[in-house]
């Protein structure tokens, strides 16, 4: 932990020294998430947006959890194999926000990690504390792969690189990060701004916004766009929330504009502390608020259970969604939280 707050003292004292600014060359002045260097989000005050030095370093200096080691729970291959032969819809938690899914014979992919550690090295950063339920090489065929952003927790090199030999495999990425994958020679990915569309045989994909922010480098924070995705396969309405904050206004746009939907990917953890993480992480009463606006039947949770991002403690995001919808007379729908090697069956 002292080395790693060491480096980021050093880091952060070069950063502000350069403070390099860049030239959004997406900028549309009509669009109320663009500015002239990035994106923002257009329900925060400007003063919310970023977090100063001194931020980052009293909340990298917080205590943090120290999880036992758990007993994994891998997929069973030749279960999975089976379902999606059968064509039966299903959704698998593989860790953090990477979900597995396969809808009206579609196999879909969300923001995929299978890295050790979420960091631009892996002998330095957050290490998983439980490992992926699936080991890269013996995932099936992925039609369509969606990003939310370029966190390092989203947005995993080594795993890019690997998903990327399939030369068949259509990405789903936020205005400014194609180029990035160009970088990897990966050609088949399409760069989308909020409400943006398009069509891949039966599925229709819908860029829509979030609550949150970019930063893949020293230097540069929000010059890429983050999101979350709307995937109509078939009938079926699915909804990726990526990575977020909560407000009032843009979830309910979501649901009266394009919900119900019949399952949502949200994320439960990694929320505390609540002075630093508010803006851009939900907790547990704003999963199931955004659950609620955007009129989900079926909701699971995600961003939990993988790495130690923040100060809670690890099982708290779980008892928390279990006591609120223990104790929510309004509460409507099912929410899930998903277990290791588990295969929920969708309707």
């Amino acid at each position: 932990m002292k080395l790693s707050i060491l480096i980021c003292i050093a880091v952060g004292l070069f950063g502000l020294v350069l403070n390099f600014k860049t030239t959004n060359p997406y900028y549309n002045p009509n669009k109320t998430h663009h500015t002239s260097t990035g994106f923002k989000n257009p329900y925060l005050k400007q003063d919310n947006q970023r977090k100063s030095f001194s931020d980052l370093f009293k909340m990298m200096a917080t205590e943090r959890p120290n999880p036992k080691s758990q007993i994994e729970k891998n997929l069973r291959i030749d279960s999975l194999i089976q379902k999606i032969n059968s064509n039966n819809n299903f959704i698998t938690w593989v860790g953090h926000s990477t979900m597995l899914l396969h809808i009206n014979g579609k196999t879909i992919l969300t923001d995929p990690i299978f890295s050790d550690r979420c960091s631009p090295v892996q002998y330095l950063g957050p290490k998983r504390y439980s490992f992926p339920t699936i080991d890269i090489e013996s995932l099936p065929k992925i039609d369509l792969i969606i990003i939310s952003h370029n966190h390092y927790d989203h947005l995993d090199k080594n795993s890019v690189k690997n998903l990327g030999k399939d030369p068949l495999t259509v990405w789903y990425v936020p205005l400014g990060l194609k180029k990035w994958f160009d970088r990897l020679n990966i050609k088949k990915v399409i760069e989308l701004d909020w409400f943006e569309e398009r069509k891949q045989d039966n599925i229709e994909i819908i860029c829509l916004p979030s609550q949150h922010w970019s930063k893949r480098s020293l230097f540069r924070s929000f010059d890429t766009l983050w999101s979350s995705w709307f995937l109509k396969v078939g009938n079926f309405k699915f909804w990726f929330a990526g990575d977020t904050g909560y407000n009032k206004i843009q979830f309910k746009q979501i649901g009266d504009d394009y919900g119900p939907f019949d399952l949502s990917a949200i994320p439960i953890g990694a929320y505390e502390p609540r002075w630093f993480m508010k803006n851009f992480h939900v907790n547990p009463e704003e999963s199931i608020f955004i659950h609620k606006d955007i009129k989900s039947k079926k909701s699971i949770g995600m961003h939990f259970g993988t790495f130690v991002l923040t100060t809670e403690p690890v099982t708290e995001p779980i008892e928390k969604i279990k006591n609120i919808i223990t104790n929510d007379e309004n509460f409507e729908g099912e929410f899930m939280i998903p277990e290791s090697g588990v295969i929920y069956l969708l309707d």
